[in-house]
Formats: C-alpha cells, sequence, structure tokens
C-alpha cells in the first residue's frame, strides 16, 4: 500500500482536510494510516473528487465499491468517521483473485480433460464395437458359411471334413472373442478373482507350449525356450489366470512377428521373496520376447487400456482387450509387469508373479538315486541342462553329443557286463538321428534296456512307432525333473510293482452306467446324448432341475451312476436342483457325482457349484474329452464320489 499512498499525494497534495486511509493487510488485520500531514482541514465533498480521480466508474453514491488502481485489485468502504474526517477502508483482494482466476482455470482445465477423456472413451468403444463387428462376423460368417457348403457335398467326405475342421478353428477363435469381452466386463464390475491351487510348473509350461508351439509352427517361426532358471517346480497359485497370461502374450507375439520370425519365452525364480501373515511367496519372472512389428512410444502409454489397438496392426485379428485383461489379471495376482518395444524390432513383456513354493513328493524318484544313465544330445547347453536334471535325480551319468558316441559307450558297457540303466537320446543328433541310433540299440543292448527319446514340441511319436522303433517313453523339451524321473521310474524294481498293483485293478467301463442330463437347450440335449453315447453309457434327460429332482427322487437308490447338470434353467436352476438332491433323505443323495455342465464358466461360477454341492465343473462348450476324463474319474467302479470339497 506504501505506493498507493505515494499516488495519493500526488493526486491531493495538499489535502485540505485530515483523512484516515485503512487497507486489510495479508494477516486480515485491519490496518490505519492517519494522513494528517497532507492536511488540517476537510473540505465537504472533497473526498468523492478524490475517490472519482482513483476510479472514474465510481456509482453515484456508492458507499463500496471494487476496482483497481495501478497493479493493485481492491475492496473499499467509504464512511463517516469523527471530528469532520472521512474514512475509507481498503482491502487488498489482488491475492484473492490471482487464486479465484487459478481455481477457475485449473477448473476449466479438469473440465476439458474429462471431456478430451470422455470423448477419447466414447472414440474408443465405438471403434471397439465396430471391430467387434467386424472380429465376430468373420468367424461367424465361416461357420455359416462352411455349414452351408457341407450340407451341398454332404456325400463327399474329403469335402465335409474339411468344412467341418475349418467350423471347429472358426468356432474356437469366435469363442475367444466372446471370452475376452465377458473377462473384461468381469473386471470392470469387479467380479473376476483369483484362486490359489497347487500345480507344477511342468504340467502349466507343457499346457501351455501345447497352444502355442502349433501357432508359431504355422508361421514356421523359431521358439528359443529356456526353463533352467526353474529349481522349485511345485508352487501354489491361479494356474489358469498365469496361463491365461502368458497365452495372451505370446499369441499376440505370434501374431505381430513375421513368418519365420523369432519369439522366446524363459522362465526363472528371482530369489526376490515376500510375506503375508501365514505365507512365503518366491517371485518367479517370465520374459517373452520377439522380433516382430513392436509398438510406437505413443502406443506403449496406453497399451493396457481396453478397446485399444495399433493402428500399425488393424489388419489383424484383436479384440483390443487382451492386453487390458493381462494388466489386470497380474495386479490381481499382485504381480507387476513392464513391456519395452521399438517400432520394427520387436518387444519384450516381463511378468512377476508371487508364487507359494510347496515341498514335491519325490518318495517314488529316490528309486532312480545311484542309477547310472548315458544320455545324448546336441549342444552344449542341452547336455548341461540333461546333466544338472538327473544329477539332482541323484544319478550317474555319462553325457555324450552324438549318436555314435552313444553307441560305443553302450557296446563297451554291454560286453563289460557293467550295463546302464537307461538310455537318453534325443532325436535331433549330428549324423545318424536318435530314431536311427535307438534302432541300432536295441540289436546290441537287447529289449529290457529302457531307451527314452527327447525332442522338442516340433516333433511328437505315436505309441505304434515307439514300439516299433524301440523306444521305451519319449519326453517332450523342455524337460523338467519331474517330467523326466516319471518316465524313468517305472523302469525301476519300485515302479514295476506299483505298474503291477495299478493293473491288478478293474479298468474303467462305462457301458451298463446310466447318466441323469438336465439340459433345457434342446440342441445341447441331442449333442450331450451322442457324446455321452459315444462312451458306452445311457442317457436319460430332464429339461429342468424340478424335472431331475422328479426322476431322481422317483427310481430306486443307485439307478442313476452320474447327474450332469446346467445350471441356467427354468423352473428351477441346477444349483437349486443339486441343493435339493443332496437333502433328500435317500442312501445316494450324497454319494451320486453331480457335475455342472454350464457355460458358466467363471472361477466365481464354479465355487458356486461347489457351495451347492457338486463335485465337478465342464464348461461349455463340451468335447469328447473332457466328458470321457469325468466318466472315468467318477464311474471307476468305486459307486462313490470324492468328497465335494476335495474336487476344486
Amino acid at each position: 500500500m506504501d505506493r498507493f499512498f505515494d499516488q495519493m499525494k500526488e493526486y491531493f497534495d495538499p489535502i485540505p482536510s485530515p483523512l484516515l486511509v485503512a487497507d486489510r493487510g495479508e494477516s486480515g488485520e485491519w490496518r490505519a494510516v492517519y494522513m494528517n500531514e497532507l492536511a488540517r482541514h476537510i473540505v465537504s465533498g472533497r473526498e468523492e473528487e478524490m475517490l472519482r480521480a482513483m476510479l472514474p466508474e465510481l456509482t453515484e453514491g456508492a458507499e463500496s465499491w471494487r476496482g483497481r488502481l495501478w497493479d493493485i485489485e481492491f475492496f473499499a468502504r467509504l464512511s463517516p468517521f469523527r471530528d469532520g474526517m472521512t474514512l475509507i477502508l481498503f482491502r487488498d483482494i489482488t491475492s484473492d483473485l490471482l487464486r479465484q482466476n487459478e481455481q477457475i482455470e485449473a477448473s476449466k482445465t479438469a473440465l476439458q480433460s474429462a471431456l478430451d477423456a470422455a470423448n477419447a472413451a466414447n472414440r474408443a468403444k465405438t471403434d471397439f464395437l465396430s471391430n467387434m463387428s467386424h472380429d465376430i462376423r468373420t468367424p461367424l460368417n465361416a461357420i455359416i458359411g462352411m455349414t452351408t457348403i457341407a450340407e451341398a457335398h454332404i456325400d463327399d467326405r474329403e469335402r465335409v471334413a474339411d468344412c467341418l475342421e475349418k467350423i471347429g478353428l472358426s468356432s474356437r477363435h469366435l469363442l475367444a472373442i466372446i471370452n475376452d469381452i465377458l473377462d473384461m466386463s468381469r473386471i470392470e464390475s469387479g467380479k473376476m478373482s483369483v484362486t490359489a491351487e497347487s500345480f507344477t510348473m511342468a504340467d502349466m509350461i507343457h499346457s501351455l507350449m501345447a497352444v502355442f508351439i502349433p501357432q508359431a509352427d504355422k508361421k514356421h517361426q523359431h521358439v528359443e525356450l529356456d526353463f533352467t532358471g526353474i529349481r522349485h517346480e511345485h508352487v501354489r497359485g491361479d494356474n489358469i489366470r498365469i496361463q491365461q497370461v502368458l497365452v495372451n502374450i505370446l499369441s499376440n507375439a505370434v501374431k505381430f512377428t513375421a513368418d519365420g520370425g523369432s519369439i522366446s519365452l524363459s522362465v526363472r525364480e528371482t530369489g526376490r521373496t515376500g510375506k503375508t501373515a501365514d505365507r512365503t511367496y518366491d517371485y518367479y519372472e517370465f520374459v517373452i520376447e520377439d522380433n516382430g512389428i513392436g509398438m510406437s512410444q505413443s502406443f506403449l502409454e496406453k497399451l493396457f487400456l481396453p478397446f485399444e489397438r495399433s493402428s500399425s496392426a488393424s489388419h489383424i485379428e484383436g479384440t483390443g482387450l487382451g492386453m487390458a485383461i493381462t494388466h489386470n489379471l497380474v495386479k490381481m495376482m499382485n504381480g507387476e509387469i513392464s513391456v519395452e518395444s521399438t517400432e520394427g524390432r520387436g518387444t519384450r513383456f516381463t511378468v512377476l508373479l508371487p508364487l507359494e513354493q510347496l515341498d514335491s513328493d519325490d518318495t517314488g524318484l529316490k528309486a532312480l538315486a545311484g542309477k547310472r544313465v548315458l544320455a545324448a544330445d546336441i549342444d552344449d547347453a542341452s547336455r548341461q541342462n540333461l546333466r544338472e536334471i538327473l544329477e539332482d535325480l541323484g544319478m550317474k551319468c555319462d553325457i555324450v553329443g552324438s549318436g555314435w558316441e552313444v553307441k560305443d559307450l553302450a557296446v563297451r558297457a554291454h560286453m563289460a557286463k557293467d550295463e546302464y540303466f537307461a538310455v537318453i537320446l534325443a532325436w535331433r543328433l549330428p549324423v545318424v538321428d536318435g530314431i536311427s541310433v535307438c534302432r541300432e540299440l536295441r540289436e546290441i543292448i537287447g529289449p529290457d534296456i529302457p531307451i527314452i527319446l527327447i525332442s522338442t514340441y516340433e516333433w511328437t511319436i505315436s505309441e505304434d512307432d515307439m514300439r516299433k522303433y524301440g523306444v521305451s517313453a519319449f519326453v517332450p523339451k523342455p524337460l523338467f525333473r519331474s517330467r523326466l524321473g516319471s518316465a524313468l521310474f517305472p523302469y525301476t524294481d519300485e515302479g514295476r510293482a506299483a505298474s503291477a498293483n495299478a493293473n491288478a485293478g478293474d479298468s474303467p467301463d462305462f457301458s451298463g452306467k446310466n447318466i441323469l442330463l438336465v439340459e433345457d437347450n434342446e440342441i445341447n440335449r441331442e449333442i450331450g446324448v451322442e457324446l455321452i453315447g459315444m462312451l458306452g453309457a445311457s442317457v436319460e434327460c430332464a429339461e429342468n432341475g424340478a424335472l431331475a429332482v422328479e426322476m431322481f427322487d422317483g427310481h430306486e437308490p443307485g439307478y442313476y451312476d452320474l447327474i450332469f447338470m446346467d445350471i441356467q434353467m427354468p423352473v428351477m436352476d441346477g444349483l437349486e436342483a443339486t441343493r435339493t438332491i443332496r437333502a433328500l433323505p435317500r442312501s445316494d443323495s450324497r454319494e451320486i457325482p453331480i457335475v455342472a455342465m454350464s457355460a458358466n464358466a467363471f472361477v466365481e461360477d464354479i465355487r458356486a457349484c461347489q457351495r451347492a454341492g457338486m463335485n465337478a465343473h465342464v464348461p461349455k462348450p463340451v468335447n469328447l474329452q473332457s466328458l470321457a476324463d469325468v466318466l472315468q474319474r467318477f464311474l471307476n467302479g468305486s459307486g462313490a464320489a470324492a468328497d465335494v470339497s476335495d474336487e476344486y
């Protein structure tokens, strides 16, 4: 205010009246400056002149106003004071106005950002719906078209078989699209959950490879696998969700990598641990790398957002939901995911997941300790991996790099009557392949010594070929301790005894078994009756849960051997029907296996089936193998289902 007072002197010097000017400082307290050094006498009306000079827009007769003088925004009030003096109270509101302006601008910015985000989301969803229309219609068109072609060539078996194969491929593609949409919906609604179950890394990775390797083979892509960093195979976590995460990333690697390109997957234990109140977790690192088209830095920033698709990949099928689902699943499992990518050079995904390590049951594999094995593989890394696994099993091993070395050592051992316990051969060997070596070895060492053939997923061998070539067992690469040990164990004394005991039991026989199929959809009933009938069992049908309860209760105990139960049905749904059957005062109401056969296939749906009293869950669309597995599991002659709590 000092500059203000200086300006007052310029305007009103000399002022013939005392003037008291006060302003409110930063502290909020009024301060007063008595300007008696400027004048001693007051002249009526002079203050009006002074104020108009400072603020020409002053309203006639106003007692308070807001204005600006130089760079000061102020609020003022004019009041009569004692002894004929006039009091002008000023409040400096410059900082207040600045804050208000900043808030207004911030609000405008926030509103504009929200509007931009809403518009972007709407555009993304519009693009998504457009893409979905295309992506869903593409396999649907193939299904409808191939069905029409098959009907027109019904007598041409080869043409019909080709159509059916393409219908199957298109159906699975359509199912994958629908699953992505449903998964994203569950995630956004907060209904997606993860579970903890025990599994082996070997089983999980082999299941993963069964999906991934055929995709890569179709594009002649080179696949590198490295699992030497896994020391503890038995873990607890969400096996299904982990596979879903890895399948999403690997499938993208295949799609966005050119024919003949390279893709690698490595898994290792990081040594990093984490703890909760009752458990200790070890972090496993999954790294997936490709030399595909890569991504721009701008797209990387929105990679994990729903409905986003790279413009450079617009010609490639996809929902734009896979990476959003992957990101959410990793976070739900308390993991971490990161990505590095360069356009035209490729992409690298790193996923860190906490898994609880479990003690493995090595009781059977202890029988391998001390036994001597002869092995051959093509390169140093493979031989080193094989040596580490065999030594970890407690076995002694001679490992060479060619077929002729194997024959030389095998002949020497045979002549010295110091036979090896087993021979392990890679299919790919220099000069002479493993199959040829196996044939020659059989002539030397006879039929009793097991010969294990190992190979990548690029090649498999049928049981008939194994017998023809003299192969005892086939173990696919990448090798795991549990898999290789399980292949060798049956040839120990303990393994032969266990096999003899297992063969002494009755083999599963589904003929004479009576199944109750509860399904409201006529086509699904027809499919179920046909598939179950192909397995030898007889089938009776109920169209809803109420009728199923009536049919079950209307027959003597033991009449039905198993019930396949749909969930969503009119009159009475499958969950209520199961609870009702379990509560019936009958000797078989608790023992009969009840298996959900439903399109409600989320983890929460499976748990609801468990709580209702079901023994297992088969998701739709069903296939012959899944039905065969269930029937073999429950109709094994025991006449009783396992405790429900043990089935999930």
